[in-house]
């Protein structure tokens, strides 16, 4: 009998440990910031030539805008206080071999792999940038082709894991020379998975471009 006890109290304490502990991980925000940069004069190489190089297409189906459904934007969330992570940025465009091309931030709950939201993240380049002088063709090439597409995947499995699928479509610039042949786009990626600890900088690294991620929990209830 005393066995008996002995085993329905360690299931009941069990009972209020995984209740306790549960929701937290599954209710809990976090503060992602990303800058996404361009590096000058890197080696050419890690590229695909292809008009549209390869993303996860399963992943990217799921992929929503922050600012869509339960990835809010940090100017919806009055409470925030600014983070130092602009300090990093600042750093990035300071350096003269590097352009930043893309920044954001955006907060979102983080739960299971199968039910995380995952981030897309795209920038387009201005229309400025593209020649007047260029053949339609090409300008419409230019115009419909992102300068940075993908997705962030950030969840908990485990131990808190960042999936990020990044490619980086420079501007394209037909050859004016005869002996270099004309290939058309270019476009770079970055595929990284990897485990992760909040409030650590986290660093992705490409010949031709970069990005820096940082990830600190907040607290939506205050």
């Amino acid at each position: 009998m005393r066995t008996i006890k002995r085993i329905l109290l360690s299931l009941l304490i069990t009972g209020f440990f995984f209740a306790a502990t549960t929701p937290a991980y599954a209710a809990r925000n976090y503060l992602i910031e990303l800058v996404i940069f361009s590096t000058q004069g890197g080696g050419d190489t890690e590229k695909w030539t292809s008009v549209v190089p390869p993303l996860n297409s399963r992943k990217m189906e799921r992929a929503v805008y922050p600012g869509t459904g339960e990835l809010k934007l940090t100017k919806e969330i009055k409470e925030l206080k600014e983070s130092t992570f602009s300090s990093y940025v600042n750093r990035i465009r300071k350096n003269p071999r590097r352009k930043v091309i893309l920044t954001t931030r955006w907060i979102q709950p983080v739960s299971g792999p199968a039910r995380t939201t995952i981030a897309r993240i795209s920038e387009r380049r201005s229309s400025p940038d593209i020649p007047l002088d260029m053949k339609k063709d090409n300008r419409q090439m230019m115009d419909e082709k992102p300068l940075i597409n993908g997705f962030i995947n950030f969840y908990l499995d485990g131990q808190y894991t960042l999936e990020a699928d990044i490619r980086y479509t420079p501007p394209y610039r037909p050859s004016i020379l005869d002996e270099q042949p004309d290939i058309g786009p270019v476009s770079y990626r970055i595929y990284e998975k990897r485990r992760m600890k909040s409030g650590e900088l986290n660093y992705y690294d490409h010949p031709k471009f970069g990005m820096v991620l940082l990830v600190t929990p907040v607290d939506l209830s205050l």
